[in-house]
C-alpha cells in the first residue's frame, strides 16, 4: 500500500517531538529516574530502621527488634531478609534466611538490592544494618515497557501521530491550491472533455479537473499531490523507451512538448491513447514553476481510424472483385436481355396459368358449395317423398269407400229411412260403423294435416337453401359488405340444415364485430368446407354428446381481426398430421380427396387471412379458425 505524503510529514512531525522530550530529558533532567528513587526510598527506610534498631539494642530489648523486623517483613513485601550485625561479625537479629541471601557489595556501598547502613555509639562504629530487597521480576523488555516514561513517549507518539494527521489534513486542505483557483474557472475546466492537469517543478499534481481524473480511474483528492509520473505510462510503440515524460522534459527545456502519444494502462486492464500537449509555467524572471499538461484521450479516435483502414483495404479488395464481376456481367449482359425476354413471356404465361387456376379454384368451390346444397336439398327431398308416401296411404284406406257405401244405402232407402235404420240388421249397423268411420277420419285429418305442414316447412327450408346457392353464385370475386354473424349462419345452414337429425347440438358464441368487406362467396366456401368436416367427423367418430361450437369475434393483435371459430367434438387430428392437414391431396376420410382444406387454406390466404387447425390429439375433437382482416365498411368506401 502506498504512504501518502501526508502520512509521511505526521510521522516526521512525532519523530521531532519525541526527539525534543528525550534531549530535554538528558539535558535538563525533565524526567526523574525510576531506580534513583527507588534507591533513595530505601535508603531512608533503611537509616531510619537503623535509628529506631540501635536505641533497642542499647536497651537490650532484642526481642521487640525481632517482633518489629516479622512486621516490617510482611507488611513490605520487597523486602527478602533484615539483620542487625554488630562490628564483630555477631547477628544480634535477623528475619528470613539472611545469611543465604545476602551478597556483600563491593567497596562497602549499597546497592538496589542490597543496602547497608552503619550504626554507631557515639562516635565509635557499633555495627551495621542490612536490608535485602527483592528482584524485580521479569525481563528487561517488560521492565522497559512499564516503565512510567515509556508509556508516556508512547501515548505522546500515538496522540501525537492522530493529532498531527487531522491537523495537517485540515491545513492542507486549506492550502489546496485548487482552493485559490475561481468557481467559475474550475468549473470551466471542469467542463472541458480534455483532462488538464498543473504540476510543480517535481511533477507534483497540484490542479486537476473532472475530466483527467475520470480517464485515469482517480479522484481528484487522490491525485493532488501526487507523482503525475507515477501513473503507469508507457510508449505507444513497445520499441520506444520512455527515459523522460515529455512534461517534465518540458520544465527542463522551458519549450513546450506537443502531439506526444502516450498508453496509460488502467486497472482493468484496457489502456488508453492519450495525446499530451505541455506548456511550461514560467514567473517574470523566465524562471519555470511547472507546466501545464493537457491529455486528449484519443483511444475510441484510434479504434475508428483502425477501423476504417480495415474498411478501406476490405473496400479495396471489394473493388477489384467488383471490376472482375463487372466484365463477367458484360460478358454476360447479351444472355441476360435474352432470358429478360423469355422470363416476361414465361410472367405473362405464368399469370394466364394463375388466373385459369383461380377461375378452376373458384369453380371448384362453387362445385363444392353446389355439391353440398343439392346433397341438402335432396335429404329434404327425400323427407318430401316420405310425407307424399304417407298421404297417398291415408288417403287410400278403405273406411272412405265404405262411406261411400253408406251414402248409397242412404239413396236407395230414402223413402223408409227410419224403418230401414230400426228394423233392418244392416241399417242397424249403420250408426255405430258411422261413429268408427269418423274416428278413422278424424285421426287421418290430423295426420295429413301434420304432413302437409311439414312439406310447407320443407319446401321453404329447399327454397331457401337454393336462394343462398343463387347469393353465392351472384357474388364474382366483389368484395361487399358482410354481416359475420349472417356468413355463419348461411354456412350453416348450407352445410347443416337438419342438426337434430344427425344428433348434433349447436351451441352459438357470437361476439360483435363490425361489418367486414370481403367476398362472401369465398368465405362460405371455406366455412362450409369447415363445418361439414366437422360434422362428417362427429358422426363417424363420436360416440359421445355431439357438440358443434360456433364462435364469431374480434382478435386484438397488432393488425385487428375478424376471427371465426369451428369447434367439434368429433375423432381429433394426430400430432404429426396437424401439419399435412392443409397440403394437397392429404385426407384421412376414406371418401375424401385432399382438395377442400387445401383450397379453403389457398382462398383464405387470397382474402388477405389465414385458415389454423388445434387438436389436443385422437378422440379430443378439432378447432378451425379463419381470420379475416378487419376492414371496416367506412374505411372501405
Amino acid at each position: 500500500m502506498k504512504v501518502t505524503p501526508l502520512v509521511w510529514v505526521s510521522f516526521g512531525l512525532v519523530s521531532v517531538t519525541l526527539s525534543v522530550m528525550l534531549a530535554g530529558d538528558s539535558l535538563v533532567d525533565l524526567v526523574p529516574n525510576h531506580d534513583r528513587q527507588v534507591f533513595e526510598y530505601r535508603r531512608d527506610l533503611a537509616e531510619s530502621l537503623a535509628v529506631q534498631y540501635s536505641a533497642l539494642a542499647e536497651r537490650d530489648q532484642i526481642d521487640t527488634i525481632k517482633f518489629a523486623m516479622e512486621t516490617l517483613g510482611k507488611r513490605n513485601q520487597d523486602i527478602l531478609s533484615l539483620a542487625l550485625v554488630q562490628k564483630g561479625g555477631g547477628v544480634i537479629a535477623q528475619f528470613g534466611e539472611h545469611t543465604q541471601v545476602w551478597v556483600q557489595p563491593s567497596g562497602e556501598e549499597s546497592t538496589l538490592q542490597f543496602l547497608q547502613v552503619p550504626i554507631f555509639s557515639g562516635d565509635q562504629p557499633w555495627g551495621v544494618l542490612q536490608i535485602a530487597f527483592r528482584q524485580e521480576d521479569g525481563s528487561w523488555l517488560n521492565r522497559f515497557l512499564e516503565d512510567p516514561w515509556v508509556r508516556f513517549l508512547a501515548f505522546v507518539s500515538v496522540v501525537g501521530f492522530i493529532g498531527y494527521l487531522l491537523f495537517m489534513k485540515r491545513t492542507l486542505r486549506q492550502l489546496d491550491p485548487s482552493g485559490i483557483v475561481p468557481t467559475r474557472v474550475k468549473a470551466a475546466l471542469d467542463a472541458l472533455t480534455q483532462g488538464v492537469v498543473m504540476i510543480d517543478t517535481r511533477d507534483l499534481i497540484v490542479l486537476t479537473n473532472d475530466a483527467f481524473s475520470q480517464a485515469v480511474g482517480k479522484s481528484v483528492t487522490a491525485l493532488i499531490g501526487s507523482d503525475l509520473g507515477s501513473l503507469a505510462w508507457k510508449p505507444v510503440r513497445p520499441t520506444d523507451s520512455l527515459s523522460v515524460h515529455p512534461w517534465t522534459r518540458a520544465i527542463m527545456d522551458k519549450q513546450p512538448q506537443d502531439n506526444t502519444p502516450l498508453l496509460l494502462n488502467l486497472s482493468d486492464g484496457e489502456p488508453r491513447k492519450f495525446i499530451v500537449n505541455t506548456v511550461p509555467i514560467m514567473d517574470d524572471g523566465s524562471t519555470v514553476r511547472g507546466a501545464l499538461v493537457s491529455f486528449h484521450d484519443v483511444t475510441d479516435l484510434d479504434r475508428a481510424n483502425t477501423q476504417l483502414k480495415d474498411a478501406n483495404s476490405e473496400l479495396e479488395a471489394s473493388r477489384v472483385q467488383i471490376l472482375q464481376k463487372n466484365q463477367e456481367l458484360e460478358a454476360t449482359n447479351t444472355n441476360l436481355h435474352v432470358e429478360m425476354d423469355q422470363r416476361k413471356k414465361a410472367e405473362a404465361e405464368k399469370e394466364k396459368l394463375y388466373q385459369q387456376l383461380m377461375n378452376a379454384s373458384r369453380q371448384a368451390g362453387m362445385a363444392d358449395v353446389a355439391s353440398s346444397v343439392l346433397h341438402n336439398v335432396g335429404n329434404v327431398l327425400n323427407s318430401i317423398n316420405v310425407s307424399t308416401d304417407t298421404l297417398l296411404k291415408t288417403l287410400k284406406k278403405p273406411m272412405v269407400g265404405d262411406v261411400c257405401r253408406i251414402a248409397s244405402m242412404f239413396n236407395e232407402h230414402q223413402d223408409n229411412l227410419q224403418e230401414f235404420l230400426t228394423a233392418d240388421p244392416k241399417g242397424k249397423q249403420i250408426p255405430s260403423y258411422l261413429g268408427l268411420v269418423a274416428e278413422s277420419l278424424s285421426g287421418s285429418h290430423q295426420t295429413i294435416q301434420g304432413e302437409l305442414d311439414s312439406l310447407v316447412k320443407k319446401v321453404d327450408h329447399i327454397k331457401q337453401v337454393i336462394m343462398s346457392q343463387q347469393d353465392i353464385a351472384r357474388a364474382g370475386n366483389i368484395r361487399e359488405p358482410c354481416s359475420s354473424e349472417d356468413l355463419m349462419e348461411q354456412a350453416l345452414l348450407m352445410a347443416l340444415p337438419e342438426p337434430d337429425k344427425y344428433q348434433i347440438n349447436v351451441v352459438r358464441e357470437y361476439s360483435p364485430v363490425p361489418t367486414i368487406m370481403t367476398d362472401r362467396h369465398q368465405v362460405l366456401q371455406v366455412l362450409v368446407n369447415v363445418i361439414t368436416n366437422a360434422k362428417n367427423a362427429m358422426i363417424e367418430h363420436s360416440e359421445a354428446t355431439r357438440l358443434l361450437t360456433l364462435r364469431i369475434g374480434v382478435y386484438s393483435g397488432r393488425n385487428p381481426l375478424a376471427r371465426f371459430e369451428v369447434v367439434d367434438t368429433g375423432g381429433g387430428i394426430k400430432t404429426e398430421n396437424l401439419s399435412k392437414l392443409f397440403t394437397q391431396g392429404f385426407t384421412t376420410r376414406k371418401a375424401g380427396h385432399g382438395l377442400g382444406l387445401h383450397s379453403a387454406a389457398i382462398v383464405a390466404k387470397n382474402l388477405g387471412g389465414a385458415l389454423q387447425a388445434q387438436s389436443e390429439g385422437e378422440g379430443r375433437g378439432a378447432t378451425f379458425t379463419l381470420d379475416l382482416p378487419l376492414v371496416a365498411v367506412e374505411a372501405a368506401a
